[in-house]
């Protein structure tokens, strides 16, 4: 089998440089490692031991840029979780990312000679992993996506395919969580390989009720409740999972979760998932994220659902353009917005622009004076607080 040729070829390399030395997949998960040589450090024996050298050592990795590296690099020591350096050979083939060659070099003591000898055998190992990575191949992400798909058909027969492979009765109640990131295209590697770690990582700890499928920054997890249903509860998974991700990214990117409202099995997935994606695109610029419940978005429910190409200015109802046409400050419009949004209390919406309740009713009454406007009229009201709410998500830039 090819992870036992592979198994070989590493431990023949080892034995040869007299070195620890260790493989990991494409996402930075331990996939065959030598003997121990005395280099070894915490972060290795962990790896070994655990089958992951844990998020910060993973982030660290990432952070260095190695899905793009071409040729053999140094990964840096970072002594506070106890990792020494390495030498990093990424394994390819055809262009396509692999995996890594790890070889322990702690006093930067490998020679010119040794380090072409590295780099020959990740050519060598190629096909080995390339063999591991077809065999893999369950089809299961496909699955799942399909089975939040606008095709009703590819809904039915995805959900064939996962009843199949997976208990339903798990998954009944169940919630869909969407999780993204806005990513500079440069680093679009590294968030990819940081975002499916960190769900490999979730999926191994709860096998039985957590389905995903990722793609770039952007995924999908179907969750599978059973007694855990609680708001907070989902709140706390969530955000730990978030957690998680973001310390495999070093940090470098604003990983948001949406949630979307639970349902009663797998059938109903494509829903969920629909509201999940939607209340990850109002954070952080319309709500506090970096986890957002579909249920906190209120109107934003709806409007987060007028496409990029409808948030601009000639789609804001004629009543608060007329506001703007005479408001060149800004200050009236402001004003407006905290007076709708405490419910046209002059009380509240005095205390939270800090004003004197005498001159919000000053710049009320300018409001009617200069836009012919009527606040105590309920659509005049309705078209100013929709359209203000709609001028926020266009201002917020939110995610398509």
């Amino acid at each position: 089998m090819a992870i036992e040729q592979l198994q070989r070829a590493v431990d023949e390399l080892a034995e040869r440089l007299g070195r620890s030395v260790v493989i990991d997949d494409a996402t930075v998960r331990l996939v065959v490692a030598s003997r121990h040589f005395g280099d070894e450090d915490e972060v290795r024996v962990r790896g070994v031991l655990q089958r992951e050298a844990g998020r910060k050592a993973l982030g660290h990795v990432l952070a260095q840029g190695v899905t793009h590296w071409t040729t053999a690099g140094v990964i840096p020591p970072l002594p506070e979780i106890g990792m020494k350096a390495r030498v990093c050979v990424p394994i390819r083939w055809r262009a396509e990312l692999l995996g890594l060659l790890m070889v322990m070099d702690a006093d930067s003591t490998l020679t010119t000679a040794e380090l072409t000898e590295i780099t020959a055998a990740a050519a060598d190992m190629a096909p080995y992993l390339k063999s591991m990575v077809e065999e893999d191949g369950s089809g299961g992400e496909e699955a799942v996506w399909d089975l939040i798909s606008s095709s009703a058909l590819s809904r039915r027969q995805a959900l064939s395919d996962l009843e199949e492979r997976h208990d339903p009765t798990r998954f009944s109640p169940m919630v869909a969580l969407h999780l993204t990131a806005d990513v500079p295209r440069a680093a679009a590697s590294h968030a990819a390989i940081a975002l499916t770690s960190g769900l490999r990582v979730q999926a191994r700890d709860e096998p039985a009720a957590f389905l995903y499928a990722a793609h770039d920054s952007t995924a999908v997890v179907l969750l599978g409740l059973g007694g855990s249903g609680a708001r907070q509860q989902i709140m706390r998974r969530a955000t730990r999972m978030v957690g998680r991700i973001n310390d495999l990214s070093a940090q470098r990117f604003d990983w948001v979760c949406g949630i979307g409202t639970v349902v009663e099995g797998l059938d109903l997935a494509v829903d969920t998932a629909d509201q999940a994606r939607l209340a990850a695109s109002a954070a952080p610029g319309l709500l506090p994220g970096p986890v957002v419940l579909w249920d906190e978005l209120g109107a934003y429910a709806s409007l987060l659902r007028i496409p990029p190409s409808g948030r601009t200015p000639h789609a804001l109802p004629s009543e608060l353009r007329r506001l703007i046409e005479v408001d060149s400050d800004g200050q009236l419009t402001k004003t407006v917005r905290a007076y709708l949004d405490h419910g046209g209390s002059s009380p509240e919406a005095a205390d939270a622009l800090h004003i004197h309740r005498t001159t919000l009713y000053y710049r009320l009454g300018r409001v009617q004076e200069l836009a012919d406007l009527d606040l105590a009229d309920g659509r005049t009201r309705l078209a100013l607080h929709v359209g203000l709410e709609l001028m926020s998500i266009a201002n917020a830039g939110q995610r398509p």
